[in-house]
């Protein structure tokens, strides 16, 4: 009897551990109920964009991608307050505000979109202001086109390099900095790496500077940025090889470069998997 109690005891001592370690959360477990994070946020985009409406963005998007995700900006908009770095959070309402005069609209609930930026308009004199261009035909250099393409805008998805310069003069692509920075002088000419419709267009006041937007209408879209001239305008249907504008150091930038991003179905891809080998 006394061995048959003590058989039952050392039972019920390794049934008990057996249930206590089948029920012990796995560390795997632990992470996931522990996330706070979206991998898939939503985001409503009204006003002066192209298709306002609901869309789902990866978490740390942009303001530049959600207006992206809209079809871009409409040439009515008032871009003057309008940060594009600021990143997006899940259920925020983004609200692009017309121009004076346009339609009235206000940015009530709109977190990440600056309404404090100085209009960034030729002839600002405030310091550090960086100044936007007015499209001139006579900087456009000889040998680039001037008018727009015909009706055609979907880009060939072959890519032509968007300066002269094949080299970097700074960052070089990382997940940190999904560009490369090419060499460039200041007001060196600068051209649309693919055909397509300038979808957005001028400065953002927090660290791209005088930036342009190019969707190339299959897949593929390009960002070309700190520039110090601005050539086209939002809408308007650019050639491959098409003279755009000119590089310079606007925003946060330490010297005259070429901020070029490129990103396939919304996603930032390396731009020398793309670019013709140098």
């Amino acid at each position: 009897m006394k061995y048959f109690l003590s058989g039952i005891f050392i039972g019920l001592l390794l049934l008990g551990g057996i249930l206590v370690f089948g029920n012990h959360p796995k560390e795997d477990d632990i992470e996931l109920n522990g996330q706070a994070k979206h991998e898939v946020i939503q985001v409503q985009v009204d006003g002066a964009v192209v298709n306002p409406g609901v869309y789902l963005l990866q978490e740390g998007s942009r303001v530049l991608d959600a207006l992206a995700a809209a079809g871009g900006i409409l040439p009515q908009a008032d871009r003057s307050g309008i940060n594009l770095a600021a990143r997006v959070y899940n259920m925020q309402k983004l609200e692009i505000p017309f121009a004076s005069g346009v339609r009235s609209h206000s940015l009530t609930g709109v977190d990440n979109v600056r309404v404090d930026a100085p209009d960034p308009s030729v002839g600002d004199e405030a310091e550090g202001s960086p100044q936007i261009a007015i499209p001139d035909e006579t900087k456009v250099p000889d040998g680039y086109p001037v008018d727009s393409c015909s009706a055609e805008i979907i880009g060939e998805g072959v890519f032509v390099w968007p300066v002269e310069n094949h080299f970097l003069s700074g960052n070089d692509y990382s997940s940190s900095h999904p560009a490369i920075d090419i060499a460039a002088g200041e007001g060196a000419p600068m051209s649309a790496a693919d055909s397509g419709m300038i979808r957005m267009q001028g400065n953002d006041n927090s660290g791209y500077g005088n930036i342009i937007e190019i969707d190339h209408g299959n897949g593929y879209s390009t960002v070309y940025a700190h520039l110090s001239v601005i050539g086209v305008k939002a809408g308007q249907v650019v050639c491959a090889g098409q003279w755009i504008g000119a590089t310079g150091s606007t925003g946060n930038s330490t010297g005259s470069h070429l901020h070029f991003e490129v990103r396939l179905n919304g996603d930032y891809i390396n731009p020398w998997s793309v670019l013709p080998v140098p």
